[in-house]
C-alpha cells in the first residue's frame, strides 16, 4: 500500500512540471525579483502544483487500498483534505492574488476545520481546538515564510516526511508512516526542478501545501496521543527561525508584515553561502532536532527533558550561525585584504601639490570628456588618462576579480606612476553597452579595471577615488537607492555590479588612506550622445508611449547634471558614503517623451504594459541580449523612483539640465 502510493507520488512529482510550467506561463504566474528577494531572475511561481498533484495521487492510492482492505481511512482523508485545500488556497494567491484579510481568514478557518476533524476522529479534548487551529494556520505561514532559497522547501518536505515515517514505525502508527512517505516523495520529485532549473519555484501553492500537510499530520498524531515532543521536533527549526525573526523585527520597530531578508537562512546567503548550502544547513539542523525528539518516545521525564534540552541546543546553534559565518567571512576577508591592500610596495613618486590636481580615466569618452571640460572651467588641473585594456572571464565572481587584480602588477604600477601627486581620481572608463552579450572585454572594463584603479590610487597616495557605476545594477527594484544590494538583469548590469562588489571588498580592506566612492549614474543623456538621438527619434515616432497616467519619475538625466554631481562628491570636505546615487532631475515619464519629441505620447493601459514587459523578460531568458532593450521599454513606460539619500542629506539636490538636453540645447561647459 505505502510503497505503491509513494512510487506513484514520486513519478507524478517528477513528470508534472512538464505540463504545469507552460500552463503557468500562459496564465502569467511569473515573479520578478525585488530588493528583498534572494533571486535575481524572473521566475515561474506556482510549480508547486506538481507536488500537489503528487500528494493527491498518493493519498487516492492509499485510500483505495485501505478501503479495499476494509481499514480505517479517516486519518488519510483528514490529512489529504486539509493538505489539498491549503494548496488550492495557495494556488489562488499565485494566480489571482488574495488580500491579507482573505488569506488569514481562510488559513485560520482551515485550521479550525482541521483541528475539529482531528479531535472528532481521535476523541481528544475540545479545549485543544484553539491550539490545533493556530498550529495549522501558523505552520502554513511558517512554511510560506521559509520558502526563500532554492531547495529549502523540497528538502524540508523530504526530511519531515521521512522523520514522520520513522516516528510512525517506532510507535506502530501506520497511517503516519504512510503519510510521511507520501509527503517525502512528493517533494523529492520537485527537488531537481528547483535546484537544476533556475527560476522554477514552488510558489504559494507548494508552500501552503507543505505547511498544511505537515501541520495536519502533526495535529492528528498529537490528538491520537503520540508524544508531542517527538512529533513537533521535525518542525522545530522552521518554527524557531520564523519566531526569532518575527520577534527581532517587531523589537526593531519594523513593519513585520512586509517582506524582508532577515531569516537565518537568508542571512547565510547574504554572507556568501549558496542557496543550496543554506538549504542543506537548515535541513541538517531539522534532522538533528528530529532525531533528538525521538528520545522523548521513551516517555519518562528524564528522556523528555534530555530530548527538549537537546532540541533547544540545536536551535541555539542554528540561530547564531550567521554570527559565526560572518566572523569566518571577515577573517577570510582580512586574509584577502592583506593581498589587496598591499599587493605591491608604494612606488617612489615625487611629491607634488595635490589640492587642485585630478586624474580622469576615460577622458576621451562621453562622460569623461564632459567631466574634464567641467573641471577645467572650474580651475582644476586635470591629468587625462586612457584606461588600460583588460580582459576577464564573464563567468566569474567577486573573489575571482580580487585574484585577477592582485596579479596585475605591471598595470597597477604603471597607472600609479601616471597619477602620482594627484589628489582625486575619477574612473569614467568602461564599456557602456547595455545591449552587449557576455564578453571578456565587457567584464575586463567594468569589473576588473575599477579594482586595478583603486590599487594604483592607494599605491600613489591618492586621497579619493570616484568610480562611475550605473544604477542599472539594482535592476527592476521599485526605488533605486544607495544600498549595496544589486539585482542585475543583463550582461552589462552584471559586469557593473561585479565591479562594485570588488570595490566594496577592497574598500573594506582599506587602511583608511584611500576613500572609494561609487557613483551610480542613471540614464545619462547629452545633445551629442547617440542614445539621446535614439530617444528623440523614438519620442517623435508612433511608438512613443507611456503606461497611463505617465506621472512616474524617470531615470533620464543629463551629462551636465552628472558631472556637476561628481565634482561635488569628489570635493566634499567630509567623508562620503561608499555608494551614492545621482539625484533625480525632476522629469516624469510623460515629461521625457513630450520634451524629446515635441508631442504628447500615447497613454497605454498599465496592465497591458506589464504583461508585455513580463513576456519580454521571459524571452530574454533564452536570448539574454534583449534584456537591455526590454528594460529600456520598461523604463520608458514605468520609469523608476530614486532615493538619493546622501545628496539630499547634505543639500545636493540636483539642478535639472535634462530638459535643455531633450530640447536639443547644448549644455554649458559640457
Amino acid at each position: 500500500m505505502g510503497v505503491a502510493a509513494a512510487v506513484l507520488a514520486l513519478v507524478v512529482s517528477l513528470v508534472a512540471p512538464f505540463v504545469v510550467i507552460p500552463w503557468l506561463r500562459r496564465v502569467g504566474a511569473v515573479d520578478t525579483p525585488s530588493d528583498r528577494s534572494l533571486h535575481t531572475e524572473p521566475a515561474v511561481r506556482g510549480v508547486g502544483f506538481a507536488p500537489l498533484l503528487a500528494v493527491m495521487a498518493g493519498f487516492v492510492t492509499v485510500i483505495i487500498s485501505v478501503l479495499t482492505a476494509e481499514g480505517d481511512v479517516s486519518p488519510y482523508v483528514v490529512a489529504a483534505s486539509i493538505a489539498i485545500v491549503a494548496g488550492l488556497l495557495g494556488a489562488a494567491e499565485d494566480i489571482r492574488g488574495l488580500s491579507i484579510r482573505v488569506r488569514a481568514g481562510s488559513q485560520f478557518g482551515l485550521g479550525v476545520v482541521g483541528g475539529a476533524a482531528a479531535i472528532a476522529l481521535t476523541g481528544a479534548p475540545w479545549w485543544l481546538l484553539p491550539v490545533f487551529a493556530v498550529g495549522i494556520a501558523g505552520y502554513i505561514n511558517v512554511a510560506n515564510f521559509m520558502d526563500g532559497v532554492n531547495g529549502i522547501s523540497s528538502l524540508h518536505g523530504l526530511a519531515v516526511g521521512g522523520l514522520f515515517v520513522v516516528v510512525g514505525q517506532m510507535t506502530g502508527t501506520t497511517w503516519l508512516a504512510v503519510t510521511g512517505a507520501v509527503i517525502a516523495v512528493s517533494f523529492l520529485g520537485f527537488l531537481p526542478w528547483n535546484i537544476l532549473r533556475p527560476g522554477t519555484f514552488l510558489g504559494d501553492v507548494g508552500s501552503y501545501l507543505l505547511g498544511g500537510v505537515i501541520s495536519i499530520s502533526a495535529v492528528v498524531a498529537v490528538a491520537e496521543g503520540l508524544n508531542p515532543v517527538a512529533v513537533v521536533a521535525p518542525m522545530a527549526i522552521y518554527l524557531a527561525d520564523t519566531s526569532f525573526t518575527l520577534t527581532q523585527r517587531i523589537r526593531r520597530g519594523e513593519r513585520w508584515t512586509e517582506s524582508h531578508r532577515s531569516h537565518v537562512f537568508q542571512r547565510l546567503v547574504t554572507l556568501g553561502l549558496s542557496h543550496l548550502q543554506s538549504a542543506l544547513i537548515v535541513t541538517a539542523a531539522t534532522v538533528l532536532a528530529a532525531l533528538l525528539g525521538l528520545i522523548a518516545l521513551r516517555g519518562d521525564i528524564a528522556a523528555v527533558a534530555l530530548s527538549v534540552s537537546g532540541i533547544f541546543a540545536v536551535i541555539a546553534v542554528y540561530l547564531t550561525l550567521p554570527v559565526w559565518v560572518g566572523r569566518r567571512s571577515s577573517a577570510a576577508h582580512e586574509d584577502t585584504s592583506t593581498l589587496l591592500a598591499t599587493p605591491h610596495p608604494r612606488v617612489d613618486i615625487e611629491p607634488r601639490p595635490a589640492s587642485h590636481r585630478w586624474a580622469v580615466l576615460g577622458a576621451s569618452g562621453f562622460i569623461g570628456g564632459a567631466l574634464v571640460a567641467e573641471l577645467t572651467s572650474n580651475g582644476f588641473e586635470v591629468v587625462e588618462l586612457a584606461a588600460p585594456r583588460m580582459s576577464l572571464d564573464s563567468h566569474t565572481s567577486a573573489d575571482d576579480v580580487v585574484a585577477q587584480a592582485a596579479m596585475r602588477d605591471d598595470a597597477v604600477e604603471a597607472l600609479a606612476r601616471s597619477i602620482g601627486g594627484v589628489d582625486i581620481v575619477v574612473n569614467a572608463a568602461g564599456l557602456a553597452v547595455p545591449d552587449s552579450g557576455d564578453s571578456p572585454s565587457l567584464y575586463g572594463a567594468n569589473s576588473l579595471l575599477p579594482l586595478v584603479v583603486a590599487q594604483a590610487a592607494a599605491m600613489a597616495g591618492v586621497h579619493r577615488v570616484v568610480h562611475l557605476s550605473s544604477a542599472a545594477v539594482q535592476g527592476r527594484r521599485a526605488v533605486l537607492d544607495e544600498s549595496s544590494e544589486t539585482a542585475p538583469f543583463s550582461p552589462y548590469s552584471r559586469s557593473k555590479a561585479l565591479g562594485e562588489a570588488a570595490l566594496l571588498s577592497y574598500d573594506g580592506a582599506s587602511d583608511g588612506g584611500l576613500e572609494i566612492v561609487i557613483v551610480r549614474a542613471t540614464s545619462v543623456q547629452g545633445v551629442t550622445r547617440s542614445t539621446t538621438q535614439q530617444l528623440k527619434k523614438l519620442a517623435r515616432s508612433p511608438l512613443a508611449s507611456i503606461a497611463s497616467p505617465g506621472d512616474l519619475p524617470t531615470v533620464v538625466s543629463s551629462v551636465r547634471g552628472l558631472v556637476s554631481f561628481i565634482l561635488k562628491v569628489a570635493t566634499h570636505p567630509a567623508p562620503v558614503p561608499v555608494i551614492v546615487l545621482q539625484p533625480w532631475e525632476g522629469l516624469t515619464t510623460a515629461d521625457t517623451l513630450r520634451l524629446a519629441g515635441g508631442k504628447n505620447p500615447v497613454a497605454l493601459p498599465a496592465v497591458l504594459c506589464r504583461a508585455l514587459i513580463g513576456g519580454g523578460y521571459l524571452a530574454a531568458k533564452v536570448l539574454p541580449p534583449i534584456a537591455g532593450p526590454v528594460r529600456r521599454v520598461e523604463l520608458m513606460w514605468f520609469g523608476q523612483a530614486q532615493n538619493a539619500q546622501w545628496a539630499a542629506s547634505v543639500g545636493m539636490q540636483q539642478t535639472s539640465f535634462v530638459a535643455d538636453v531633450l530640447r536639443g540645447e547644448k549644455e554649458a561647459n559640457a
